[in-house]
């Protein structure tokens, strides 16, 4: 066989396997259809987290369907909370084998906009979108292509209104029973710096004699001793006996406690109880007392997230 049939030959292969190959890859989808994204998610270590930074992972699943290689030559992720940009990552260049593989990039989201974050998510009636935004790009044989990252869910927590029966009784002795009957926690305003709360307190007057409220004192600490507020009031208030009063107080939250309050929310796996505190002081027949203050009235609400996975190594 000549040269030039042999030449022809094998330039007849070639040509039947790019044509072969287009079509397959054509009935991908062309290069699009190649290579991609399958799933997105977030890694943290718990023990990583300050209240200044959350270092994180960003695993982006692909798959690759091409019979090679194919290279992964850029691209930017962010991760926003909201409308804010929590924190970003260029792309670096990486190579990615035929088949189902993940995708690691570190990232750092800066924990000093969280007082924002809590001032938007509140406003909002407690729900905000998590989400993951971006683009990579790849290189392949047939073709380059920009796979876009969109990848959302719904943060949503239920942290206000609060309202527990409580029934705690002051046992005066001969002189009757003090019973706190109920206590209710509302949000009533909130802005880039305070967090605002209205909290309100029914009081059964069981003595013998008039009991006459000075005010109260309040705390908020959530289950891990974080301390998020603390302060008293003068709430002035005769109950006569067998009577009920409510007693109504304002509770303010300074936002710069919130990064605190974060640290020990992602150490706990994102579930951190939140305890709000009171003890009254009070005269009764002429004494002062301070009623339940070494075990103070208490109601409890949950902040339950689910953003991230744990890796624990």
């Amino acid at each position: 066989m000549s040269k030039k049939k042999v030449l022809a030959i094998v330039v007849t292969v070639i040509v039947a396997i790019i044509i072969g190959a287009t079509a397959y890859f054509l009935s991908m989808g062309g290069p699009s259809g190649i290579v991609k994204l399958t799933g997105v998610d977030l890694y943290i270590r718990p023990s990583d987290v300050s209240e200044v930074q959350t270092p994180i992972e960003i695993h982006l699943s692909v798959a690759n369907s091409f019979p090679a290689t194919v290279k992964v030559e850029g691209g930017n992720l962010a991760v926003l909370i909201g409308e804010l940009r929590m924190g970003e990552v260029n792309i670096p260049e990486q190579d990615v084998k035929q088949g189902s593989a993940t995708l690691v990039f570190k990232a750092i989201l800066d924990n000093t906009l969280l007082d924002d974050f809590w001032y938007r998510h509140l406003s909002r009636g407690e729900r905000s979108n998590v989400s993951i935004e971006g683009s990579v790009k790849v290189s392949t044989p047939v073709g380059g292509i920009e796979l876009p990252v969109k990848a959302s869910s719904l943060l949503e927590t239920r942290l206000f209104p609060i309202s527990q029966e409580l029934n705690r009784e002051y046992d005066a002795g001969i002189l009757g029973k003090v019973v706190v009957k109920k206590m209710v926690v509302e949000l009533i305003g909130v802005t880039p710096f305070e967090t605002k709360l209205r909290s309100s307190i029914v009081v059964e007057n069981g003595l013998k004699t008039t009991l006459f409220v000075k005010g109260l004192i309040f705390k908020i600490e959530t289950g891990g001793g974080t301390n998020l507020c603390f302060g008293e009031q003068e709430k002035p208030k005769s109950i006569a006996p067998n009577e009920a009063d409510t007693i109504v107080f304002d509770i303010t939250v300074d936002n710069t406690k919130i990064p605190k309050l974060w640290v020990e929310h992602l150490r706990n796996e994102e579930r951190t109880t939140i305890n709000v505190m009171v003890w009254l002081k009070v005269d009764v027949a002429g004494r002062s007392i301070e009623l339940f203050k070494e075990y103070p009235l208490t109601v409890s609400t949950e902040l339950k997230t689910n953003i991230f996975k744990y890796n624990h190594e």
